[in-house]
């Protein structure tokens, strides 16, 4: 009765939604949608990214290194290191670790912790969560909240990144699915659309606004992610119409970011 519940909610606001968006993050880059999906991990290895957001006058370039661990039969994690960084030499470090275990077979339940610091050396601590899970055989479902602060020098507290997605996997390759993601400023709906799976492509366009002023803009997307053997390779990018965030270290105060993704098993 409760995945039968969840699933007439979950409908009734996809009747709602407004806007499309590409493929969300696959295989080692999972949980940074969600910390539940860690599970979608299957050998030990090292991951890297880096991306570039620019706009107006300013640019911001995120770079990522990680390790994740061997997955148990129900158990996985991941242990990483983040360098952000603005034109004007404001920056953040963060390291991260994140862990997920399943309870039940169609049920993932993850977690994390994050410490940060900034170039005035002020710290501060955030927590994440999720679960994911199957509602049916193809038909599955995301809960989570990323960088929810439970303690800071700079005095900003609770806040968040909320995401309730519904999603459908046709035999684990081609995926549609439908997220709704909010934090304290912006609101994004979008429907995410990915074909393949050692080899993965998706194109997508998403609806953006924001809470406060009421502006919106449109975000037109695109990926690959690819696989042989052992060494996985990705790239993506978008374009934004107008940047509809006042944080400079949120992609959503940009108009375009490029990205590059690889991770390498043993």
């Amino acid at each position: 009765m409760k995945r039968v519940f969840l699933l007439i909610f979950v409908i009734s606001t996809l009747a709602v939604a407004s806007q499309l968006e590409i493929f969300s993050s696959s295989g080692e880059w999972a949980f940074f949608e969600n910390p539940a999906r860690l599970l979608s991990m299957n050998k030990q290895g090292v991951m890297g990214s880096y991306q570039v957001f620019s706009g107006e006058g300013e640019s911001l370039g995120t770079f990522l290194v990680g390790l994740f661990q061997t997955p148990a039969p129900n158990i996985a994690g991941v242990l990483y290191l983040k360098r952000s960084t603005l034109t004007e030499s404001s920056y953040r470090t963060t390291i991260e670790y994140d862990a997920v275990f399943s309870p039940e077979e169609s049920l993932n339940v993850g977690a994390g912790v994050s410490f940060t610091m900034d170039q005035e050396e002020r710290k501060e601590i955030d927590l994440h969560g999720g679960v994911s899970g199957y509602l049916f055989k193809d038909v599955g479902f995301g809960a989570s909240v990323r960088d929810f602060t439970l303690w800071s020098q700079k005095g900003n507290y609770m806040g968040g990144t909320y995401l309730l997605k519904l999603f459908y996997d046709s035999s684990r390759k081609n995926r549609f699915s439908y997220s709704l993601v909010f934090d304290q400023e912006v609101l994004e709906n979008r429907i995410d659309f990915a074909i393949g799976s050692e080899q993965k492509a998706g194109l997508g366009v998403s609806m953006l606004s924001n809470t406060k002023t009421k502006e919106s803009a449109v975000k037109i997307s695109l990926g690959f992610y690819a696989t042989v053997n052992n060494v996985s390779v990705g790239f993506s990018t978008f374009i934004i119409s107008s940047p509809v965030s006042s944080d400079p270290f949120s992609e959503y105060y940009y108009t375009q970011g490029t990205g590059i993704r690889f991770a390498v098993r043993w």
